[in-house]
């Protein structure tokens, strides 16, 4: 069977296609990509499928195009390598799991509201960004996100339902020196198994990091994230 013009398959192979010749060092930021008519040609594919491509890329700001004149790479961030240690919805989309998030609350508190946050003086102001990652109507993740005010300033107001570390990374314009990552494997909650929808004996995985800049001892972001063990299992075992 022919496969259709707008496939995953396709305009993926040719989207990983883009990367290498990036990573490959042939095209460095700001040089031109070869125009839509060439890799058609060098690949094979048709025009929709290289337009979905390029369209997926310019959306991850891999490239960026100059109306008129073609496609170019983008001036990639410092920081940008460290999004597969970051980034859940980097690892779930790496293993072709699509997900969405839907943002349940956004707003302004001080660190000793929350006991998790002692890292922080008790009046440090920070931002919240409590989600649900979701894939469909199947619930991945339970995530809270906290953020100085400089870390929030970073934030691309109109992408916080996206990956929030692949946004933050993107914009810092400071070095990452370290983070700090805990991870248990431990009972469910009522609460979790609840919205989760799990059995009461199946367990979780509870994520709480810690990322800090270079030449500062105080963090700039804390996330604490729980994902039930049997979406693990298959996609990062199998």
């Amino acid at each position: 069977m022919a496969k259709r013009e707008d496939s995953p398959t396709l305009y993926s192979y040719v989207k990983e296609y883009i990367i290498k010749l990036i990573i490959s060092g042939k095209y460095p930021a700001h040089s031109q990509l070869p125009t839509e008519y060439q890799l058609m040609d060098e690949l094979h594919v048709g025009r929709a499928t290289v337009r979905a491509a390029l369209t997926q890329l310019e959306n991850e700001g891999t490239i960026y195009k100059r109306q008129g004149v073609g496609t170019f790479v983008s001036e990639r961030s410092r920081h940008y390598g460290l999004e597969p240690f970051l980034s859940f919805n980097f690892a779930l989309r790496h293993v072709g799991i699509q997900n969405n998030n839907e943002v349940l609350q956004q707003q302004k508190l001080v660190a000793g509201d929350v006991p998790l946050l002692d890292r922080w003086a008790p009046d440090t102001e920070l931002y919240e960004f409590k989600r649900l990652r979701k894939s469909g109507d199947t619930l991945l993740g339970l995530e809270d996100n906290f953020y100085t005010p400089y870390a929030y300033s970073k934030l691309e107001q109109n992408t916080i339902d996206q990956s929030l570390a692949h946004n933050m990374l993107s914009n810092l314009d400071r070095p990452i020196s370290k983070f700090d990552t805990f991870v248990e494997v431990r009972e469910s909650t009522e609460e979790e198994a609840r919205l989760f929808e799990i059995p009461d004996i199946e367990k979780v995985v509870d994520l709480t990091r810690w990322m800090y800049l270079e030449g500062d001892d105080t963090p700039i972001n804390f996330v604490h994230f729980v994902v039930p063990t049997h979406i693990l299992e298959f996609p990062f075992l199998g």
